[in-house]
C-alpha cells in the first residue's frame, strides 16, 4: 500500500506538485466565464468613466445610467490590474490567483505554527485541489478575496479570544470582516459570526472594538454613493434586480427562515459539493470528541459562519462555501490525521464506532474527495477559448462598421470588442426580464429591440428559441423583422431590419 511505503508528507507533496502544474497548465488559454465579463464590465466603465455602469445590463434598473449594486473592493482591486495591464479576460482573472497565492501563505504559515508541517501540507492539498478553489481562483469573481479577507479577521478572533485585553487586534478582526462585506455582502458573515462568537464566550467589552473594525471596513462599500446616486438608487437597484426576484409567496419574514431548510442543496448540489460534504459530515460525527478538544471556538465559529450564510446568500450556489472552506478543511484535515494516528488502536468515537473501524470510511472518503475534484480540475484546465475568435466574429459580419452598431451577444463577447461597439447588450439581460414575468419573444421581443435601438444578433441556439426568432411577425412595412447572416463559433448572425 502507498500510505506503508511513503510517508504522508512525501505523498502530499507529490499530489500538490501535480495539482500545481494541472493548474498551470489550466491558466494557459482559460476559457471565460460568464461572471468575467458580467462582473468584470464596471471595471471597464470604472477605468474609461470613473464610475461603474453596464451596458450589458442596459435597461435592467438604470445600470447603464449607474450601479451601486456591485463588489465595490473587488472592483476596486480589478480597476488596479485594468490601470498596470489594460482592459482583457486576463487582467481581471489574475486578480483572483493573486489572492490564491496570498491566501495559500497564510493557510500554510498558520496550520504550522498551531499544528505542524504535514497537517499544513495535508491541508494545503485539501484546500488546492478542490475543484471550487481551482476554478474560482482564476474567474474575476469576488469569494478568494473575501475568503482570505474573512480568513484573516478570523486568525486576530481567535488570538484575541486567548486573552483578555488584545483590544488592538480585536479592532484588527473587525476591520478585515468589514473589508471582506465590502468585496461582496456575502462576507457580512464574517462580521455577524465574529461578533456571535465573542458574544457566545461574554467577551462584553470587546464587542463594540470588534463592531467600531467592522464599520470602519465595510464604509468601503459606500465609497461611490453621492447626493444623486445614493442609497436610495442603491435600494431601487437591489430590490428590482430581475437576478434577485423571488416568486414565493411565503411572507418575506416566513421566506427569510425558510431559508435554512434549503441549506442542505448547497452542500448536494453536483459531485462537487457531495464529495466534499461526505468528508466532513462523515468525520465530523465520528471525530466530534477529539475535534472539539483542538477546535473549540473555530467549529462554533464554522457553525455560525454557515447558518450565516444560509440566511443572507440569495442562491444556494456551491461557489458561496468558498467562503467558509478553509475551516471546512481543516476540520476534515485534522479529524482524518487523527484517524490516521489511531487507525490500529480501539479509540472510541461516536457511540461505539472505534477510530480502527472509522479509518478505513474516512481514507475512502478522502480519496473519492481527491478523484471527484481532480476530475473536475481536468475538464477546467482543457476547456481553453481562443481570444482572437470574437475579433474574427466582427470582422467577418460588421467590419469597420462596429463603432456605430449596438449588439445583444453574449456576455463573453465584451473580449475583448468591447471598445469596438457603440454597445454590447448581454442576451441574459433579456433573458433575465423572464424571471419577472415579461414576455420577451416574438412581438414583444421586437419591441425591445425597437426600444434600445438594436442592429445586429449574436446569439446562440438556446436564445434564438428562446426570443423565438424564426417565427417573428413581420415589421409595420411588411419587411421580414431579421436577415439571418450566417454562423460563427456556435452562434448564429442576425441583422435587425427595423433600425436603419
Amino acid at each position: 500500500m502507498l500510505l506503508n511505503r511513503y510517508s504522508p508528507a512525501v505523498i502530499f507533496r507529490i499530489i500538490l506538485l501535480l495539482n500545481a502544474c494541472l493548474y498551470v497548465f489550466g491558466l494557459w488559454h482559460r476559457a471565460p466565464d460568464i461572471d468575467d465579463a458580467w462582473i468584470g464590465e464596471p471595471v471597464w466603465w470604472m477605468h474609461k468613466l470613473g464610475y461603474a455602469k453596464s451596458e450589458l445590463m442596459h435597461g435592467v434598473t438604470s445600470q447603464e445610467v449607474r450601479s451601486l449594486v456591485h463588489h465595490k473592493l473587488f472592483s476596486l482591486n480589478g480597476l488596479i490590474s485594468v490601470k498596470l495591464f489594460g482592459f482583457s479576460l486576463y487582467s481581471l482573472k489574475v486578480v483572483s490567483l493573486v489572492w490564491l497565492m496570498i491566501f495559500c501563505v497564510i493557510l500554510y504559515r498558520y496550520m504550522v505554527k498551531k499544528f505542524n508541517r504535514d497537517l499544513a501540507l495535508f491541508v494545503l492539498l485539501l484546500f488546492t485541489i478542490n475543484a471550487f478553489v481551482f476554478q474560482y481562483s482564476f474567474v474575476f469573481r469576488p469569494e478568494i478575496m473575501v475568503m482570505t479577507l474573512g480568513f484573516i479577521s478570523w486568525i486576530f478572533l481567535e488570538n484575541a479570544l486567548n486573552s483578555r485585553k488584545k483590544y488592538f487586534i480585536l479592532l484588527l478582526s473587525g476591520l478585515f470582516a468589514g473589508l471582506a462585506a465590502s468585496g461582496h455582502l456575502n462576507g457580512l458573515i464574517f462580521i455577524g459570526a465574529g461578533g456571535l462568537l465573542l458574544l457566545w464566550n461574554k467577551r462584553w467589552s470587546g464587542i463594540p472594538v470588534f463592531a467600531a473594525g467592522s464599520l470602519a471596513g465595510f464604509a468601503v462599500y459606500f465609497y461611490d454613493f453621492t447626493p444623486e446616486f445614493g442609497f436610495n438608487y442603491w435600494m431601487m437597484q437591489i430590490n428590482n434586480s430581475p437576478a434577485l426576484f423571488n416568486s414565493t409567496v411565503l411572507p418575506k419574514s416566513f421566506s427569510f427562515l425558510a431559508k435554512l431548510w434549503r441549506e442542505h442543496l448547497r452542500f448536494f448540489h453536483s459531485p462537487r459539493e457531495i464529495a466534499l460534504s461526505l468528508m466532513v459530515i462523515f468525520v465530523l460525527i465520528s471525530g466530534y470528541k477529539l475535534l472539539y478538544k483542538s477546535l473549540k471556538q473555530e467549529m462554533r465559529y464554522l457553525m455560525l459562519l454557515a447558518i450565516l450564510l444560509a440566511l443572507l446568500a440569495v442562491h444556494s450556489t456551491g461557489k458561496y462555501l468558498l467562503l467558509y472552506m478553509p475551516h471546512l478543511l481543516i476540520v476534515a484535515g485534522l479529524a482524518l490525521r487523527q484517524l490516521y494516528h489511531f487507525r490500529k488502536k480501539k479509540v472510541l468515537l461516536a457511540g461505539r464506532f472505534s477510530s480502527r473501524q472509522a479509518w478505513p470510511w474516512g481514507l475512502a472518503l478522502a480519496i473519492i474527495y481527491t478523484g471527484v475534484n481532480v476530475g473536475w480540475n481536468v475538464m477546467t484546465a482543457t476547456d481553453k477559448w481562443n481570444p482572437q475568435v470574437n475579433r474574427e466574429l466582427t470582422l467577418k459580419f460588421t467590419g469597420h462598421e462596429a463603432s456605430g452598431i449596438k449588439v445583444v451577444a453574449p456576455m463573453q463577447f465584451i473580449f475583448n470588442e468591447i471598445k469596438y461597439y457603440e454597445r454590447i447588450q448581454a442576451d441574459l439581460g433579456f433573458g433575465d426580464r423572464e424571471k419577472t414575468g415579461m414576455d420577451i419573444s416574438g412581438a414583444e421581443f421586437i419591441d425591445l429591440l425597437n426600444l434600445y435601438k438594436i442592429n445586429r444578433l449574436y446569439l446562440t441556439p438556446e436564445y434564438e428559441s428562446k426570443f423565438e426568432i424564426n417565427t417573428l411577425p413581420p415589421l409595420k412595412n411588411g419587411q421580414q423583422a431579421v436577415t439571418r447572416l450566417g454562423e460563427f463559433n456556435g452562434l448564429i448572425i442576425y441583422k435587425y431590419n427595423g433600425i436603419k
